[in-house]
C-alpha cells in the first residue's frame, strides 16, 4: 500500500467509528431487545462507551489529516480495536446466545483496521517516518 492509500484507510476508520455510533445510538433499544435485555440504568456507562467511539473517531480524523504527526494516535487506536474485539469474543463465547452475534461484524471490522494501522506504523518506519 502506498501514502495514499493508508490515508484513506484513516479517513474510512473515522467513519466507521462515528457511523458505528450513530447505529447504537439510534438502534439501542433493537440491540438490547435483540439479546432479550434492557438497557443498562443508568446509562451512565454504555453512554461513555459510546463517547468512545466518537473520541476514536476524531482521533482516526486527526491521522488522516496528518498521519506521520499522530502516529501515536495510531497506537492507540490498535489497542482500543485489539482490546474491543478480545472483550466481545470473551463475552459471546461466555455467554452463548446472550450477545448478539451481528457484534461480530465490529469485531471483524475492528480487527481489520487493527492490522491496517500496523501496517501502516510499519511502512512509516521503512519508509524513514515513523
Amino acid at each position: 500500500m502506498n501514502e495514499s492509500l493508508y490515508k484513506r484507510v484513516f479517513l474510512i476508520g473515522a467513519l466507521w467509528n462515528i457511523a458505528g455510533e450513530a447505529f447504537i445510538t439510534l438502534f439501542a433499544g433493537w440491540i438490547f431487545s435483540t439479546a432479550n435485555m434492557t438497557p443498562p440504568q443508568p446509562p451512565a456507562y454504555f453512554h461513555s462507551w459510546i463517547v468512545l467511539f466518537v473520541t476514536f473517531g476524531i482521533g482516526y480524523y486527526m491521522v488522516y489529516r496528518n498521519m506521520y504527526g499522530n502516529k501515536d494516535i495510531v497506537i492507540l487506536g490498535i489497542i482500543g480495536k485489539v482490546g474491543f474485539a478480545i472483550i466481545f469474543i470473551y463475552n459471546i463465547l461466555a455467554f452463548k446466545g446472550q450477545v448478539p452475534l451481528f457484534f461480530l461484524i465490529p469485531v471483524i471490522g475492528d480487527l481489520v483496521f487493527a492490522v491496517l494501522f500496523g501496517m501502516f506504523l510499519d511502512f512509516a518506519k521503512k519508509t524513514g517516518k515513523g
